[in-house]
């Protein structure tokens, strides 16, 4: 399916109890020091390989503790036709602005932003050099990290706890070294959850709803031309050896972000995002990245102890943050709400969740000195190998038809991505080269 490689407690739902409420190598630094007591004192347990639960893109009509599955409303993985033409028209709307917000097609910006905590700000920096090694990537886009370890959905939505608003002025900070301004930002990629601490699990989902449903107020109000919202789920934490987001919290996150979207969707006035009474971004899946361990999803995801986590079994590996950059360039590159703004030259974009084709076999994997590419798409190809920070393979592209072999022989340890294209489409594949 790959398309490009890389205030006061509000009332919540009825029954519903509410609940108080470019990166410089500074902030690198700061990130990791926050998770080196987690890596240091912990060991991720391989053998939990699976919980029984089911993907929520997989359960259809099927039900989870009396809620439907499917990413939308009755067991659809699509949006509704209303949300989706609403979705529409904001991305209509995107366009290169100056610092003060007014259009500006010469030399305005268009801003994407993460909002989030420590898996959120691993992940987006994995995915921001893959986005901007794009050749078609729209050049007025600035993608900025905007997520920090730590800053939970308590933290984001609380204005008087101690981290809020340094949380919110190092956002302010971070778009500011990419020359960016709030007025600037379009588009927000948000992923967060909160720490555990072996809560009731319906207490945290509970909690967790009001506090995103704040959280939406927050980036209504402070970034007010972010007309698109898109939410990700949090990856498996089946592996997880401390109580920061294991199993089941990690899964039953993924439920309380579709309630969030089902409730904008069934008019929920605490997330209006038209009108005179706006208070919310419109919102969206952007991103479904929960699967149950080593049970593959029907699109194939799979996740894996050790190879995709640092040793807490919570936080992701460079190889789970390349994984994560993956569906998000095959979202953003695709998607109809997306394409038009993300990239210079859209083509055909689809809905979330239409069917795509999936990725391309390569073996060996990991790969020494040759790795032969299996491609199936009839006509002329074009290929490209990118490292984890966008730079292009040497002597790659080029143009292969049927399969073909590659030396990699004089290229870096690492891992890779590789890209078929051609006019039916384009492809991603996943490469890991060795030394030696």
């Amino acid at each position: 399916m790959g398309q490009k490689c890389i205030g006061p407690a509000e009332v919540g739902k009825s029954g519903s109890p509410c609940f108080p409420g470019k990166l410089v190598p500074l902030f690198h630094a700061m990130i990791f020091l926050t998770l080196l007591p987690v890596i240091a004192h912990a060991q991720a347990d391989c053998s939990q390989t699976s919980t029984g639960y089911i993907p929520i893109n997989d359960l259809g009509t099927g039900t989870f503790m009396g809620m439907t599955g499917g990413l939308y409303e009755n067991g659809s993985n699509f949006r509704p036709p209303a949300h989706q033409a609403a979705g529409m028209a904001y991305a209509a709307q995107v366009q290169p602005l100056d610092a003060v917000g007014m259009p500006d097609p010469v030399n305005g910006k268009v801003a994407w932003l993460s909002i989030g905590f420590s898996n959120a700000t691993q992940e987006t920096q994995a995915f921001i050099p893959l986005a901007n090694a794009l050749p078609d990537l729209n050049p007025h886009l600035v993608l900025v990290d905007g997520a920090e370890g730590g800053q939970t959905c308590a933290i984001l939505s609380t204005t008087d706890d101690p981290s809020y608003a340094p949380y919110w002025n190092t956002v302010a900070n971070r778009l500011s070294t990419a020359g960016v301004t709030a007025q600037q930002v379009q588009a927000i990629w948000f992923k967060d959850a909160n720490v555990a601490n072996n809560a009731p699990v319906q207490e945290y989902a509970d909690s967790m709803l009001v506090q995103c449903k704040r959280i939406m107020h927050e980036l209504h109000n402070r970034f007010p031309n972010a007309h698109l919202c898109y939410v990700a789920s949090r990856i498996y934490a089946g592996y997880a050896t401390v109580t920061l987001n294991p199993e089941p919290y990690a899964y039953r996150s993924g439920w309380t972000l579709k309630e969030l979207i089902g409730d904008q969707v069934d008019g929920d006035p605490l997330l209006q995002h038209s009108g005179d009474e706006a208070n919310s971004p419109w919102i969206s899946w952007g991103a479904y990245l929960w699967a149950d361990g080593t049970t593959p999803r029907s699109d194939g995801l799979v996740w894996i102890c050790p190879d995709d986590y640092l040793n807490d079994g919570t936080h992701p590996s460079n190889i789970g943050r390349a994984k994560v950059a993956d569906k998000l360039l095959d979202f953003f590159t695709a998607d109809s709400t997306t394409c038009s703004w993300f990239l210079n030259d859209c083509g055909i974009a689809m809905t979330v969740s239409e069917a795509q084709p999936g990725p391309f076999n390569i073996h060996p994997n990991p790969a020494t000195s040759t790795a032969t590419i299996e491609n199936d798409i009839p006509g002329p190809v074009e290929l490209h190998v990118y490292d984890i920070l966008g730079r292009p393979m040497l002597g790659i592209p080029v143009t292969i038809t049927g399969n073909v072999d590659i030396d990699v022989s004089n290229a870096q340890p690492g891992l890779y991505c590789a890209r078929l294209s051609s006019s039916s489409g384009q492809r991603t594949a996943w490469l890991v080269i060795t030394g030696r």
